[in-house]
Order: C-alpha cells, then sequence, then structure tokens
C-alpha cells in the first residue's frame, strides 16, 4: 500500500530548507490522484503571501510517495 502526500518546500539563504506537509489536501492512493489536488489547490487555496512566494519560485509544491519507517526507497 502506498500513500502520497503534497509538501510545500522552501528554501532560505541563512535558514535552509523549511519543508511542511500540506495536511489539508490529505493523502492519496496514486501519484495522479496527488498532482490533480495539487493542480486544482494552487494556487486557489494559497495565502496572498504564500501566492506571492509561489509566483516568484520561492515557493514549490510536490507530490511525494509516503513510505514505511525503517524502509529503504529507490
Amino acid at each position: 500500500l502506498s500513500m502520497w502526500v503534497i509538501m510545500a518546500v522552501s528554501i532560505q539563504l541563512l535558514s535552509g530548507p523549511n519543508v511542511w506537509p500540506v495536511a489539508d489536501e490529505g493523502t492519496f492512493q496514486d501519484e495522479a490522484e496527488c498532482q490533480a489536488a495539487l493542480s486544482e489547490a494552487v494556487p486557489r487555496t494559497l495565502s496572498e503571501g504564500m501566492r506571492l512566494a509561489w509566483e516568484g519560485g520561492e515557493l514549490k509544491f510536490v507530490c511525494v510517495k509516503v513510505r514505511a519507517n525503517g524502509q529503504v526507497g529507490n
């Protein structure tokens, strides 16, 4: 059983990467379902500040496959 989630990714010059799950969208059974939800939600659901960061390329949203603890993925 694989699950997919939408992750938000931002990298700051001095503080490094900042990554968090977009929990409001939930989990998905496959990558296509995740990508469809991502396309539908972004930028519609973003706050003004996040939308500006996304439009400026400072914030990205990606679908990531979830793996069980201890598993090593390919």
